[in-house]
């Protein structure tokens, strides 16, 4: 498992007691494109959320997105994949990026459960394939979405 983290600072023109404080906060994971990472995933996700939003609630929240969007991921990845999640922070706003190689197209079929959930809880999703990657023996895929604590899109 990989994790990096960037903080970009600003500095707060108002007088007050935080002279810097952080504005934007990535958080990169990089993890097996199999059920063990799934695991390992969610766990940094949720840490992250807890400390970006002091809500331990929004971050269960954003723990189950993200583990239903990888496990489509997973499912469908090439046998030697990664499964790599960015999260940046900014505010009250979090957007996340999941990528894996793929053997297929990632279907959203809009009666699965775990799609409406990931539908109903976040802002544009999105899912982009790229063409057949002859080194990596799949289609490399990924999935884009906005997430904000405490609203749902729905």
């Amino acid at each position: 498992m990989t994790i990096t983290s960037q903080y970009r600072k600003a500095v707060n023109t108002m007088t007050s007691t935080q002279a810097l404080r952080p504005t934007i906060e990535t958080v990169s994971v990089r993890v097996p494109a199999r059920p063990i990472g799934l695991t390992m995933l969610r766990t940094t996700v949720e840490s992250t959320a807890v400390v970006a939003y002091a809500d331990a609630d929004g971050a269960a929240e954003l723990g189950l997105i993200v583990e239903e969007v990888a496990r489509k991921l997973v499912d469908s990845a090439t046998d030697d994949s990664t499964l790599d999640c960015t999260l940046s922070c900014a505010g009250d706003m979090t957007r996340v990026r999941l990528s894996a190689t793929t053997r297929s197209e990632l279907h959203r079929e809009p009666y699965a459960v775990g799609w409406q959930i990931v539908d109903a809880l976040t802002k544009d999703t999105r899912v982009t394939r790229s063409h057949f990657d002859r080194a990596r023996h799949g289609y490399p895929t990924e999935v884009d979405f906005d997430w904000q604590p405490g609203v749902s899109a729905a």
